[in-house]
């Protein structure tokens, strides 16, 4: 990609900010898309659909392949189109998001500085605050909306949410440590996965043949990984593995060869067992060479043995290391070389002795070497077996593609995907009564046939399908039934009529509760209709008028000032024409929006259609289109005190008068 600036411009979301569609999990299955020789997109479809579900949003598809292309190239998980030891260590764990965010901060040296300073800062801090550790204009488009879709940080307009549990471990894992160590431990964690078969020390050995070093028995850790992204990016050559297996099974099958033969000893022995003045004890020894009480153990139990069993006279190392481990080949010599009547060579994990002393006082150990021989042996063998079997596949396969898609998925807050229905009005036979429809039908045929077809469809409809009447209560209903902590109804409506008078019992209850009422309407209503909304709805609920703000907006296409005996039409008047109700906020009401007035003939006759939803982002939509209209009334707020006296004209707005 030759621009991410420009590419993250165009995915970068606001409140909260990130670039759309990415994310740890995303990383991985576009990485698992390579490692398969996949296109990208095809494993990047789970995660826009989430994110679609998420933010209510869309971006370009070919836009989210291009930054997760980009990216992979910059954390060092790909170079040329190949896999990296670095990106094969993601693929094998399944559990890859840390140490995609250690890899991030390892690699993107601003990064680090900004969550350095973020660590510093016990609460979270101010937007401004963030704003000011950015550097530049790639800081701003592509750094902060790429710690945020990384979960580092949580950044709204006003302010920004810090996860330092997440900061604090990536921080922690910038640590210096042996390169030498961090490749070998990455090999280890790669091999385990591409030979599957192979036990931790024939891993151990691959590892040391390809490397030059010994992995350490233990997990895989977060500094580790930043040190391996900290250095070139190494590519794992498949042959030069290839090789080094093949080169391990000749190394143990020569292996095999020399325990059988320790284990069928030739019964013709060249030591030579030496006459002493007296038996060889422990302690005679001990005080004369500066050696530890295993190292002397070790010894005379080792000469004790093939004095008393000659075929033995070619002794195996390991076998004294594994069962005193302070003990060392070197120390070893040191202390047989210290024994009288003892001449040996220690060399390539043997004992060769020419001469023991005949008598030693110290136990043998015939029985447990036989068993150490017949065992390691066996291990030897099932390694030859494993390695002749195994066909190792480079890249791994990837371990957490399913749990990479669920985990996505998961974070979805249940608000994201919350139901959404159609909402109409149509007539209906059945809701209306048989006297309003007997009146509607009269003696016409037509309308008869037209009632008998409503009646089917209201029968028949879809699930999707809820009629405005059963939205509405259902939306002043879910204030009542849930726990809300924005307790605010907002309605906007340019008209209404006595319907409002069959809601009035609900809205007082939530008046009751603690909510506050916010009506929007057009400010020039005739006399008569502020009077009929005074009738039905104001003067029902005149004890919590306190609760009760009513803000008008119309204004006029030109700027004049008006009285009241101008036509308003002529005058170019615009005003409130939306129909919208709200409870709660975003996370936690719902919305419903469409053509329909707070009317009769919007709920019950006319054909009206709109939206109903408790889904987080259409709400929180909604909310704010209302709150925008809502300030920009503050001037033509009308007291419920300047209802009770209405005056015979039309009211003119503030601004006009």
């Amino acid at each position: 990609m030759s621009d991410p600036l420009h590419v993250a411009a165009d995915l970068r979301t606001q409140s909260p900010e990130h670039l759309w569609a990415l994310s740890p999990e995303s990383i991985y299955s576009s990485l698992a898309a390579k490692a398969a020789e996949e296109p990208i997109q095809g494993r990047l479809e789970p995660h826009i659909r989430a994110e679609t579900i998420r933010t209510n949003d869309e971006r370009d598809s070919d836009l989210v392949v291009s930054i997760h292309e980009w990216l992979l190239g910059e954390l060092g998980l790909i170079e040329n189109g190949d896999i990296s030891l670095l990106g094969m260590v993601m693929l094998s764990s399944d559990e890859p998001q840390p140490f995609i965010r250690a890899v991030t901060v390892a690699k993107l040296q601003s990064a680090e500085m900004v969550l350095r300073s973020c660590s510093e800062i016990d609460e979270n801090v101010p937007r401004r605050e963030l704003d000011s550790l950015l550097a530049d204009e790639w800081d701003e488009t592509v750094l902060a909306p790429l710690l945020g879709s990384l979960g580092f940080m949580t950044i709204y307009p006003d302010s920004v949410d810090l996860d330092h549990e997440r900061i604090d471990t990536s921080l922690s894992a910038q640590q210096t440590t042996s390169t030498e160590t961090a490749v070998a431990e990455a090999y280890r964690e790669v091999l385990s996965h591409a030979a599957k078969s192979a036990d931790e020390a024939c891993l151990e050995d691959l590892v040391q043949r390809l490397t030059g070093t010994v992995p350490r028995r233990q997990e895989l850790g977060m500094t580790e990984i930043a040190t391996l992204a900290s250095t070139r990016v190494i590519i794992v050559n498949e042959t030069d593995v290839e090789d080094a297996v093949r080169d391990q099974q000749q190394e143990y099958e020569d292996e095999s060869d020399k325990v059988r033969s320790l284990l069928v000893p030739s019964t013709e022995s060249d030591v030579e067992r030496v006459e002493l003045d007296q038996p060889v004890v422990f302690d005679d020894l001990s005080e004369n060479v500066d050696l530890s009480a295993d190292e002397w153990e070790a010894a005379l139990t080792l000469v004790a043995t093939v004095a008393a069993y000659p075929d033995l006279a070619t002794f195996d190392v390991r076998f004294v290391t594994e069962r005193w481990p302070s003990v060392t080949p070197y120390t070893l010599y040191q202390a047989l070389s210290s024994v009288p009547g003892v001449e040996c060579e220690v060399s390539g994990g043997l004992v060769e002795f020419e001469t023991v002393p005949k008598t030693v006082d110290s136990e043998t150990v015939r029985d447990e070497y036989t068993k150490h021989l017949v065992e390691r042996y066996s291990d030897i063998q099932g390694r030859i077996d494993t390695l002749s079997r195994e066909t190792v596949s480079l890249p791994p396969a990837p371990v957490a593609t399913e749990s990479m898609v669920a985990q996505d998925y998961e974070s979805i807050d249940s608000g994201a995907i919350a139901p959404t229905y159609f909402t109409y009005t149509l007539v209906d036979p059945d809701a209306l009564g048989e006297k309003k429809m007997d009146a509607y039908v009269g003696d016409s045929r037509g309308v008869g046939r037209e009632r008998a077809r409503l009646r089917r469809w209201h029968e028949r409809r879809s699930s999707g399908l809820e009629p405005y009447t059963a939205m509405t209560d259902r939306l002043f209903s879910l204030g009542l039934e849930r726990d809300m902590e924005d307790k605010v109804l907002r309605i906007m409506t340019p008209f209404d009529d006595d319907t409002f008078n069959e809601y009035v019992a609900q809205i007082r209850r939530l008046l009751e509760h603690g909510f506050e009422l916010r009506l929007l309407t057009r400010h020039t209503k005739e006399p008569w209709e502020w009077r009929r909304l005074q009738r039905n709805l104001l003067s029902e609920i005149k004890e919590h008028r306190d609760r009760v703000t009513v803000r008008t907006y119309s204004r006029f296409k030109e700027h004049q000032r008006v009285t009241p005996d101008m036509d308003f039409l002529d005058l170019g008047e615009i005003g409130i024409h939306g129909k919208l109700q709200t409870v709660g906020a975003s996370t936690e009401g719902a919305a419903l929006l469409g053509s329909a007035n707070f009317m009769e003939n919007s709920y019950d006759w006319n054909p009206e259609c709109g939206v109903y939803t408790e889904r987080t982002q259409f709400v929180d939509a909604a909310i704010e289109f209302f709150d925008i209209v809502w300030d920009i009334s503050a001037a033509d707020e009308i007291s419920i005190e300047r209802l009770q006296e209405i005056p015979d004209h039309q009211l003119i707005p503030t601004y006009y008068s």
